[in-house]
């Protein structure tokens, strides 16, 4: 690899915040109000969002927080950026009760009836955003990193129950939505 094709690879290009208004707006109903103050920029397949300001056109390893990713279709929004965002979401989102809240949180797969479409999901519990679901045909597949996972008391025949379901989701799914 070149220096050159180096640099170029860690450079953030200014996105228009009306491409992320838009996404998320469509999938989650999200208004574009709700970005007001933030700027995007596009790493690879990743979308930043930054508090509006002017970065000069240096090479940066990361700015402000990860919100999506845009690697698969469709895009998946981070943990992170719901929690800050998915308070103002108006659909596809999904409340948990105590008992299946701390399940999610420690990354189990659930079964829930939603009107929700498949594909991900906003997960509130009392009103606060948990974070990214991933819902097709009754079952709700936590999105939450390993590493902000509840410890759980499972074992590992639950563990790979879980891992299958997982996967029966995933391959439930229509291929575009994978």
């Amino acid at each position: 690899m070149s220096p050159s094709s180096s640099r170029t690879r860690n450079i953030f290009e200014p996105l228009d915040t009306s491409f992320v208004a838009d996404l998320w707006g469509e999938r989650f109903g999200i208004p574009s109000s709700a970005f007001a103050g933030f700027t995007f920029f596009r790493k690879a397949n990743s979308v930043w969002a930054a508090n509006e300001a002017i970065l000069p056109r240096l090479s940066y390893e990361a700015i402000g927080m990860r919100i999506m990713n845009l690697k698969d279709r469709p895009w998946k929004p981070t943990t992170s950026a719901l929690q800050v965002f998915g308070r103002h979401a108006t659909r596809n989102l999904i409340h948990l009760d105590s008992a299946n809240s701390r399940s999610f949180m420690e990354g189990k797969t659930l079964a829930i009836e939603s009107d929700s479409e498949s594909g991900y999901v906003v997960v509130f519990y009392r009103g606060e955003v948990l974070g990214c679901g991933l819902y097709s045909h009754g079952k709700l597949v936590s999105q939450i990193p390993k590493e902000r996972r509840m410890a759980s008391s499972k074992n590992g025949a639950e563990e790979s129950a879980d891992q299958n379901a997982k996967d029966e989701v995933a391959s439930e799914m229509p291929i575009d939505m994978r």
